[in-house]
């Protein structure tokens, strides 16, 4: 009878420490999804998304791009560039963004253009986001520049006329 009592005890003990665990893990998680955990936040990475069109010596371009630092901190996105004008379009893997402020800066690699010369090359660009709202200033975007988004890089912005980009620190 004693042994029973004590398998019993030490099956309570066992589940009893499993769920412990499995709370205090659970608790950890939330943690650091609800960025309570400066630096290691998952609930608000570090992002750049934007689409629209700009005018640039008279010919219109077309953007779009999304860029998200990852948990492990590599940066995944993709952009599209679209000169109306020429025709020319690059298609871009985003692999670097840094954010300052409110400005980000986004390289990548083209993989798909109808230039084929282009494909290959390591290009980068910057996306300014200047709030929301009819009393908000433009959102402004740069050409494509042969550079990575870790140069210190100094391009013209040019206001996006119709579209939006939105950058998170």
């Amino acid at each position: 009878m004693a042994s029973r009592q004590t398998d019993s005890y030490s099956k309570e003990g066992i589940i009893m420490t499993t769920l412990t665990v499995v709370r205090a893990g659970l608790f950890a998680l939330t943690l650091v999804a609800l960025g309570f955990v400066p630096g290691v936040s998952v609930a608000n990475p570090p992002s750049a998304t934007g689409h629209g069109d700009f005018l640039n010596e008279g010919q219109l371009r077309a953007f779009s791009f999304s860029a998200i630092q990852q948990p492990n901190g590599k940066v995944a996105g993709q952009a599209e560039l679209r000169n109306q004008t020429t025709g020319v379009v690059v298609h871009m893997d985003v692999v670097c963004l840094r954010v300052e402020g409110n400005t980000a800066f986004v390289s990548g690699t083209i993989t798909n253009s109808n230039d084929p010369t282009l494909e290959g090359r390591t290009v980068a660009f910057i996306a300014q986001d200047n709030g929301e709202g009819t009393n908000s200033p433009s959102d402004k975007l740069s050409m494509l520049a042969f550079a990575n988004c870790s140069d210190l890089l100094v391009l013209d912005l040019f206001d996006i006329q119709h579209g939006n980009i939105q950058v998170r620190p």
